[in-house]
């Protein structure tokens, strides 16, 4: 299958915002930083007038005479009539100061002094405009640096934006790739401590839960159709031989024992089919077991049947009760059901748990635990041990069969 790809490069948009956001974060600082230099550089001449005129004013009083200015290109008129016209124009409608540029390099500051006359302090500050006068200069040493630092921001946002979108691209296509297979999902970004690592766990765990699921409901549909194929037909060929003529008891007997194990297996493989089947937990396996063996009735009954039960005090395994449960009724119905004669053994022998019946003649355990596997000549010993298999396979348990001088012993080996 075609790798799909996506529509939109999220990569190719947060280089954008990112590059964006910084050209105009320049841009504003750069403005910033020129109208900050004409404020600084304003304050500084108006600084420098106020001084003057209260230096002027300070004498006028003291002397009572109009000193010259201190300060080259610094001119005092004594009133306001004396002025320029311009600068009379500046200073109409009854202004304190104003700013005054004419041709050529000249711009004045414009002080009218408050004093008798109204004399005005004019000067030519135009050689003291440094702003204005390095502004060429400052003008590509701003666009340097913005330039400088624009580059720099695309490229950090380059950076950023492959180190979080190509991990993101990486695990899409480890999912794509692995997830049709039939093993486990193993996503390489899984070790990383940051979001996208526990993205991958995430992913991993999911995709492997689900990839689980489908296991079980393919496994459901093949055991369903193996395992009551036969109880159905038998099932079926009964009912249709009972419109032609009374059942006797052997028959009815066995429809209602077919009946029976098909139960049991349906009830056996919807236990296997839910996610709840792999949780386990430890407990005493011979209360249980006890259970299980009083819920026979030719155990609980107390008649000719012969049980030797040989188990410690506790017995703990750790796997799934309403599993072991299952798996406990199968192995007692084979050895009810199968035996030679109403005997039955259940011993521990190591870690081991053993049961053993006697049977009429030897059996090849090989392909015992197989689907649809029956001894020749009968509905079979070893009927329902695949579905045991299963059922031990999913908790992780060992087990092993064997049939030797007319005993026919199943041996299971809990975690």
């Amino acid at each position: 299958m075609k790798a799909e790809q996506p529509q939109a490069s999220l990569q190719r948009r947060v280089f954008t915002v990112f590059g964006s956001f910084t050209l105009v974060l320049c841009l504003v600082y750069t403005g910033i930083g020129v109208l900050a230099a004409y404020v600084i550089e304003d304050q500084l001449l108006d600084n420098l007038i106020s001084d003057e005129a209260g230096y002027i004013e300070r004498q006028f009083h003291s002397n009572g005479t109009l000193p010259a200015p201190r300060l080259p290109n610094f001119t005092l008129y004594p009133s306001a009539g004396d002025a320029p016209d311009t600068f009379q124009a500046a200073l109409a409608g009854g202004r304190k100061s104003a700013e005054l540029f004419v041709t050529g390099e000249q711009h004045y500051h414009l002080r009218r002094l408050g004093l008798e006359g109204g004399p005005v302090l004019a000067a030519d500050v135009g050689n003291l405009l440094t702003v204005s006068r390095q502004s060429g200069h400052l003008l590509w040493l701003l666009l340097g640096a913005l330039l400088a630092t624009t580059a720099l921001a695309l490229w950090l946002a380059h950076r950023l934006a492959a180190g979080t979108i190509r991990p993101l691209l990486r695990l899409a296509r480890e999912v794509q790739q692995q997830h049709n297979g039939r093993q486990p999902v193993a996503l390489s970004a899984t070790g990383n401590q940051d979001e996208i690592g526990f993205l991958a766990q995430t992913l991993e765990r999911s995709l492997n839960e689900l990839q689980q699921a489908q296991q079980r409901e393919a496994e459901f549909t093949r055991d369903v159709s193996h395992e009551l194929r036969t109880g159905l037909a038998i099932a079926t060929n009964t009912i249709a031989l009972s419109r032609q003529r009374e059942l006797q008891d052997s028959e009815k007997h066995e429809l209602w024992s077919t009946l029976t194990a098909m139960e049991r297996t349906v009830t056996t493989l919807l236990a296997l089919a839910r996610a709840e089947s792999v949780e386990r937990s430890t407990f005493d396996l011979r209360p249980l077991l006890e259970e299980r063996l009083l819920a026979r009735r030719e155990i609980a009954a107390g008649g000719s049947f012969q049980l030797d039960l040989a188990l410690p005090d506790n017995l703990p395994v750790n796997g799934n009760p309403r599993l072991t449960e299952l798996l406990l009724d199968i192995l007692l119905d084979n050895a009810i059901r199968h035996a030679a004669g109403p005997a039955l053994q259940i011993h521990t022998s190591g870690s081991g748990l053993s049961f053993i019946n006697p049977v009429e003649e030897t059996t090849d355990t090989a392909k015992l635990f197989l689907a649809g596997t029956r001894r020749p000549g009968s509905d079979g010993l070893g009927q329902g041990l695949y579905l045991a298999s299963r059922i031990l396979n999913a908790q992780g348990w060992g087990y092993a069969a064997s049939c030797e001088r007319q005993q026919f012993s199943i041996s299971i080996h809990p975690a």
